[in-house]
């Protein structure tokens, strides 16, 4: 899997196809988190999360992991059109299923549009990984497309995922055929859902679980 094809253009494409519907999903829990000290984001990409978190937490330190080398030079440059010094961020190329976490190290986990990349057997293996490498009472932000429950909102979820994965398949050797839905895995792994919000007729749900019960966060539908 590589997205260094589609990386120069990426953040246009998410614009033109999306507007901020996708970044409004990515933020929806952001005013919410305790400030981190130290943030973990996987397959962050064009880096528009990352900018966010850097603005508003300005002591916390990011580990910003990738497996696209034009996805990162595409964050780098994000940093610099926002003003911000890549300083606080630890840029690792690597594919996320060869690395090894750190144990209890982040008090943030960002997985943004990022575990529906992966077959159902790479996300009993990751999922776990992860969540390792949390500290206690660690915040897991999860924004990602689903597939809405009823009605012609279902219909229409289903026809875009399918085309979105024959696409992503096609350009990028997406590993993934179709969603897996990844909560049995993450209770699995101790984590609790303290809310969620879903947006765009049920095509996109942000949730924030935690290592610790009862946050104290929120569900909503927009």
């Amino acid at each position: 899997m590589s997205f260094d094809i589609l990386a120069p253009v990426y953040r246009w494409m998410e614009l033109l196809l999306a507007g901020r519907k996708l970044h409004r999903c990515r933020c929806a829990f952001l005013e919410e988190v305790p400030p981190p000290r130290h943030v973990l984001m996987l397959g962050e990409g064009h880096g528009r999360f990352l900018v966010e978190v850097l603005k508003k937490f300005p002591d916390t330190q990011v580990t910003f992991l990738d497996a696209s080398a034009g996805m990162i030079t595409q964050a780098r440059k994000a940093l610099q059109r926002h003003g911000l010094v890549p300083d606080r961020v630890t840029f690792i190329q690597m594919d996320v299923l060869a690395w090894e976490p750190p144990h209890q190290v982040y008090d943030l986990i960002v997985t943004h549009f990022f575990l529906d990349c992966f077959r159902p057997e790479h996300l009993q293996q990751l999922i776990p990984a992860i969540a390792s490498s949390g500290t206690p009472s660690a915040r897991w932000l999860v924004a990602d497309f689903q597939e809405a429950p009823a009605g012609w909102q279902r219909l229409r979820s289903r026809l875009i995922l399918r085309l979105m994965y024959w696409f992503f398949r096609t350009v990028t050797r997406l590993p993934a055929r179709s969603l897996t839905c990844p909560d049995p895995l993450l209770r699995q792994a101790g984590l609790h859902l303290q809310g969620e919000q879903v947006f765009e007729w049920g095509l996109l749900r942000s949730a924030c679980w935690s290592l610790a019960p009862d946050c104290g966060t929120k569900s909503s539908a927009a």
